[in-house]
């Protein structure tokens, strides 16, 4: 299952801002990203997340 940033910044209790700075200097173990367009524009990409590596990542950070 797939789900959006949104998603997943409400599941790891970041905000949206404090993920796209972690997809952009793709931490360590940071969860694959895939490119979906919207539907209603061509040039808006839709990144999403597999649930599966999101829940991984966030159970790595209860490590930290």
């Amino acid at each position: 299952m797939l789900i959006t940033v949104e998603e997943f910044a409400r599941m790891a209790r970041l905000s949206r801002r404090q993920i796209d700075r972690l997809r952009s200097r793709r931490a360590e173990n940071f969860p694959k990203e895939y490119e979906f367009g919207s539907g209603h524009s061509k040039y808006r990409q839709c990144p999403r997340f597999k649930l599966s590596e999101v829940e991984a990542w966030i159970d790595s950070r209860a490590l930290w």
